[in-house]
């Protein structure tokens, strides 16, 4: 069984946030292991200091989780769905773990992103809750893509004229 990781900042503040995650992680099944741990908010107020506070606990967090680290970030990788499941599915082969990072409202500072890999969820802008959800879906998704299950409708959309 694959061990995955997701250490993030804060609790969804949002029900239908964190209904869809709790969805998502039900799903997963046998086939994956997925932990999320909720790392406390900053109580700084100022931006500049939260960011720090928080890059700090995610990093003394991300020492308890040996494996690859890959961490959620706006200047990281883009890849599509199938990508994705392809870099997931290498790492289950060779049995590593993987953790992936999620910093907070404002992000994580330079120190978090130079110590994984960096990965963006898409080129848009999401609040980092979004974040958390959209990448629990990700995640299933990628696993449906390994099992060939129909989940994934890829190319599909070409395909219809309207």
């Amino acid at each position: 069984m694959q061990r995955i990781t997701l250490l993030c900042i804060g609790h969804p503040k949002a029900r239908w946030i964190e209904a869809g995650c709790e969805e998502y992680l039900r799903r997963f099944g046998r086939d994956i292991d997925v932990q999320v741990v909720e790392i406390a908010d900053s109580r700084e107020r100022d931006p500049q200091r939260q960011v720090a506070d928080e890059s700090v606990r995610l990093l003394i967090a991300a020492d308890r989780f040996p494996g690859q680290r890959w961490i959620l970030d706006e200047r990281g990788l883009r890849v599509t769905s199938p990508a994705f499941a392809e870099l997931i599915g290498k790492a289950r082969d060779r049995g590593d773990k993987l953790t992936f990072l999620l910093g907070g409202a404002y992000g994580v500072n330079d120190a978090v992103r130079q110590s994984g890999q960096l990965l963006r969820l898409s080129d848009m802008t999401f609040p980092h809750e979004l974040c958390r959800l959209v990448f629990l879906e990700q995640l299933y998704r990628a696993g449906e893509i390994a099992k060939g299950s129909g989940y994934h409708h890829e190319g599909f959309g070409s395909r219809v004229r309207g």
